[in-house]
């Protein structure tokens, strides 16, 4: 997903996203790894504009996920919704200026993704905004049970006949323990 920078001048420019998990090495990995599975393809629309030596990219792209549950394991399918506002700056139009010892950075300054050239690649930054809106710890259900941590159950599908683990004794005086605020 290739930008060129020269035909921002005229107007912004608005991209159709319609691709596949499989054809980014990115998510990829987190396929490979059993994070999540991408049910669909990756759907949105992005506009890129210009203004001075920025370019903007925003949009949004969606898509359905399915990940294992972090307390049982079952499958969880649900809709990533994936809000895309990226700030690119130009280096080569940024004068060298020599600075004291310390510099404050503005908090306009800290988004800002620098490039250099005629083009900007938008898929490792694409790829990265879908992997950061994945859910950390996805439930398939609120009041999920989880699994026996001596047998492995399913707690949702009924209790299981073993004891309750045994913790370490030297942990015993934390359960006394209270916070002061």
């Amino acid at each position: 997903m290739l930008i060129k920078i020269d035909k921002l001048k005229r107007r912004p420019r608005q991209i159709v996203i319609d691709k596949q998990a499989m054809d980014s090495p990115a998510l990829q990995e987190t396929i490979a790894k059993g994070i999540v599975t991408f049910n669909k393809a990756i759907i949105g629309t992005l506009e890129v504009t210009r203004a001075g030596q920025v370019i903007e990219v925003a949009g949004h792209l969606a898509t359905t996920i399915t990940s294992p549950c972090s307390r049982c394991l079952l499958p969880v399918v649900g809709q990533l919704e994936v809000p895309v506002a990226l700030c690119y700056s130009d280096c080569d139009s940024i004068e060298e200026i020599p600075f004291a010892e310390e510099v404050e950075i503005q908090k306009e300054e800290i988004s800002l993704i620098p490039f250099s050239g005629a083009e900007i690649d938008l898929q490792p930054d694409i790829d990265q905004e879908i992997i950061m809106a994945l859910p950390q710890q996805p439930l398939c259900q609120e009041t999920c049970l989880g699994l026996c941590p001596v047998c492995g159950h399913n707690l949702n599908q009924g209790s299981c006949d073993c004891e309750a683990p045994i913790f370490h004794a030297g942990l015993a005086t934390l359960k006394k323990f209270k916070a002061k605020h």
